[in-house]
């Protein structure tokens, strides 16, 4: 291996365990998470819908766990949660194409939630590495608040990289997480209603605490 080779594969370990586990040791897509994520303005009326996202071995999509009878914000818990698969899916699109352009993360997430997640997005294309796939979930609406001028939500997720592997953007090779990277750990997502929709604001990892 020549000395431009070793330097290459330097920098990539180190991004993988620098850049990488600020983004995914317990989280895009920014996106992702993500990841994450984008402005407080009208939505297109299409970003509505669920999307399917997967819980940890499983395809079955998020969505809330509580009925209706038994929970009386049931209702708005599901609004909650399918913005939050929504988000991922186009976090997701994020993370594999190197930019939030084309996706519509901007719907989903704002302030810190969104400048994380064109960051994360953004340092991943400058070292040549993305994200194939997309991660599992095990998502549950932890906390909400309805009252007032600005309804809140906080998201306990279970994400799972098991099925979000990091390649190389060149050529397609899968590169390994570091091996202290927890497959799957706790994330919290902040969300405010806004302009008639939810908003995601804020992600937190939490890299200690496995699920």
């Amino acid at each position: 291996m020549t000395t431009g080779e070793i330097s290459v594969t330097t920098a990539r370990q180190h991004y993988t365990r620098t850049a990488h586990r600020r983004l995914l040791t317990a989280a895009a897509v920014t996106a992702a998470v993500a990841v994450l994520t984008a402005g407080c303005s009208s939505n297109d009326g299409g970003d509505n819908k669920a999307a399917p996202t997967s819980s940890p071995g499983t395809s079955a999509p998020i969505s809330a766990s509580p009925p209706a009878s038994a929970d009386p914000q049931a209702a708005e818990k599901a609004k909650v949660l399918d913005r939050y698969a929504a988000f991922w899916v186009e976090a997701a699109k994020a993370y594999e194409t190197g930019s939030v352009n084309g996706t519509k993360v901007v719907f989903y997430a704002s302030d810190a939630a969104l400048n994380e997640t064109i960051s994360d997005v953004t340092k991943m294309k400058q070292s040549d590495t993305a994200m194939k796939g997309a991660p599992g979930h095990r998502a549950e609406v932890s906390a909400l608040t309805v009252s007032g001028d600005r309804p809140t939500a906080t998201i306990s997720d279970c994400l799972d990289l098991s099925t979000w592997q990091i390649v190389e953007r060149s050529n397609g090779q899968v590169l390994p997480y570091p091996t202290e990277q927890p497959m799957r750990y706790v994330t919290e997502f902040d969300a405010m209603f806004l302009n008639g929709q939810w908003w995601f604001t804020k992600f937190v990892r939490h890299g200690d605490r496995t699920c």
